[in-house]
């Protein structure tokens, strides 16, 4: 029985955890991740910087903004921890014409 109860409270913790994060939606899972020298050959959409909890949620972020603000490429200009997580500079861009 305290399997069983400590099974449930894991299960409980798991997706109380996961409702908490930032999912990549549809749209930021079509934005690609490009690097400087390949950002050279695009488009500039727009500059912005967002915060995660960590530094996988902070790029999940990334990524659907620059879906939303119409981008097909993001590269990353800079990254630091904070007190409460990780900050991303990106920019959104259009390399895919």
């Amino acid at each position: 029985m305290r399997a069983l109860s400590l099974l449930i409270m894991t299960f409980t913790a798991m997706v109380s955890l996961t409702a908490c994060t930032t999912q990549l939606t549809g749209a930021g899972s079509k934005v690609d991740l490009v690097t400087a020298s390949t950002a050279d050959h695009c488009g500039l959409i727009k500059i912005f910087t967002v915060e995660g909890s960590d530094a996988d949620e902070a790029l999940r972020i990334a990524f659907n903004d620059s879906a939303q603000l119409g981008a097909d490429s993001m590269a990353v200009a800079s990254g630091r921890k904070t007190d409460s997580g990780t900050e991303i500079d990106a920019a959104a861009l259009t390399c895919h014409r």
